[in-house]
């Protein structure tokens, strides 16, 4: 495609509506753009914060896990009803 040059004097402008629609359709890109960074920022935040609390918790799993082996040896316990099973030596 090639580009010509219009001088002022050819210079036309389109229709209102059409020039209206443009713009209403620039603001909405430039809108939905600007969500999409705020959003993509919140999800990060989000991750972060989730990963952290997981981090928390391993650490307090670990703890009790720990204690539970020092004070029961090593066994294996029914999450449900808190049943101690012995382990199998291999």
């Amino acid at each position: 495609m090639e580009n010509t040059t219009i001088n002022k004097e050819e210079s036309k402008t389109i229709n209102p509506e059409q020039l209206k629609k443009l713009q209403d359709f620039n603001a909405f890109m430039d809108k939905a753009r600007l969500s999409l960074g705020e959003l993509s920022i919140q999800y990060e935040f989000q991750k972060a914060d989730i990963l952290s609390q997981i981090a928390v918790q391993q650490q307090n799993f670990n703890e009790l896990e720990k204690a539970i082996k020092e004070e029961y040896g090593d066994i294996r316990v029914n999450i449900e009803t808190g049943e101690i099973v012995k382990q199998k030596k291999q």
